[in-house]
């Protein structure tokens, strides 16, 4: 077991500095400047993580080994599916990382939580439970930035599209209201806008532009304002009252989902109240007489009863979030 332990630790340190190495290197990334590089191309590198097409040819300052497995490794995976799908989540999540990192970091956490609870129990099933415990939770990680990003999002949707509305009857053109709200709104409808006018200052269509605002942002809201801006660029009529009425909509919609939440409030106490229960029971019991709960965690039997246990409190989970989770 000693052996055991020595590999063990080595690779938990492996784990530990990988991680911190990558979260150095990803804080330098959108730190440092390129070289020569004009200020769209800096500024488009430091906020979304990788430099477009249209604004390659730039030479990086600087190319450590973490720079050249990016480029060999790095560019490969993003290629991929999964990595393709991966650059969305992690552009949704506001996470300023590449695929390849991300998914470094993810496994080598998974890694060292497995090591850990296989070393605390003594038992090759600690080594499983930590790995998946890891990815499921690098993936809740990403799911709970996203759905906290969405929520800011929505909620600053309202306004934003009352300040376009009163842009429009200020006698600017749609975009032109749009680059002002882009400068003073806050994150993270600021960076979206932002993003949409960097686009257009590349050459591409503004409603393609606005499109994948929509796509990264996944919001029905912002899909019925450019379904609404299409109609009105294709027949004509008046912007602004168009604009206001999608903003009426939009509020109201906000106060009813606000109503449901707090109809639902006590459903998903319950949800958290199941969770949470046996857990802490279960830990304080384990505290209370060890020797009680040990045949739990040191036989098979016992092992077999929790990992039922944590499977059944998972899906009642599952099916109460599914029934409190009210579309509108």
């Amino acid at each position: 077991m000693t052996f055991v332990s020595l590999i063990a630790g080595a690779l938990v340190i492996l784990g530990v500095f990988s991680a911190v190495f990558l979260l150095t290197g990803s804080k330098a990334r959108a730190a440092e400047e390129p070289e020569a590089t004009p200020s769209m191309e800096s500024e488009w590198e430091d906020e979304y993580g990788d430099t477009p097409l249209a604004l390659q040819g730039t030479k990086r300052r600087s190319f450590d080994i973490r720079d050249s497995l990016q480029q060999s490794v790095g560019k490969r995976f993003e290629k991929s599916t999964r990595g393709a799908k991966l650059v969305e989540q992690l552009q949704r999540a506001d996470l300023k990382l590449h695929p390849a990192e991300w998914t470094a970091m993810s496994t080598a956490g998974s890694i060292v939580l497995g090591l850990l609870l296989m070393l605390r129990f003594k038992s090759i099933l600690g080594l499983i439970v930590g790995i998946i415990i890891g990815i499921v939770g690098s993936r809740y990680y990403l799911k709970m930035r996203y759905n906290k990003r969405r929520k800011k999002f929505e909620d600053q949707l309202g306004p934003t599209v009352l300040a376009l509305s009163n842009g429009v009857k200020a006698g600017y053109t749609l975009a032109q209201a749009m680059s002002l709200v882009s400068q003073n709104a806050a994150p993270p409808m600021g960076p979206d806008l932002a993003r949409v006018m960097r686009e257009t200052q590349l050459g591409v269509p503004f409603i393609e532009a606005f499109g994948h605002m929509v796509e990264r942002s996944e919001s029905e809201d912002l899909k019925l304002l450019m379904t609404a801006i299409q109609i009105q660029q294709q027949v004509g009529g008046n912007l602004a009252v168009i604009l206001d009425n999608i903003e009426y909509t939009i509020r109201e919609r906000v106060r009813i989902k606000g109503e449901i939440k707090t109809i639902t409030g006590q459903a998903r106490a319950s949800g958290w109240v199941l969770i949470v229960l046996p857990l802490a029971l279960s830990g304080i019991l384990y505290m209370i007489a060890p020797t009680y709960f040990d045949p739990m965690l040191t036989k098979l039997p016992g092992q077999i009863m929790l990992g039922f246990a944590f499977f059944m409190i998972a899906g009642g989970y599952a099916i109460i979030r599914k029934i409190v989770n009210v579309e509108v």
